[in-house]
């Protein structure tokens, strides 16, 4: 196990940190995480892009999870 962090761009330092088995697992869970804060704070998704930060025990960012709000071409205003 290892200690790894997720940092949310824009949002205060993660702190805490998660044990997890490897950066594939690492990954899982900062997409958990997205989805959770996304649920808890819808207002959140007006802001078009999210970025989720992995970084490893000494801070280093390992890996990048976004989501973004596209519009598609040509949809109708709303």
């Amino acid at each position: 196990m290892a200690l790894f962090y997720f940092q949310f761009g824009g949002r205060d330092r993660d702190m805490t940190g998660v044990e997890c088995l490897d950066v594939a697992e690492a990954r899982n869970q900062a997409v958990r995480q997205l989805g959770g804060y996304l649920s808890e704070n819808p207002g959140y998704a007006e802001e078009g892009h999210w970025r989720v930060t992995v970084e490893d025990a000494n801070r280093r960012a390992l890996l990048n999870v976004i989501v973004a709000t596209v519009p598609v071409r040509g949809a109708p205003d709303e």
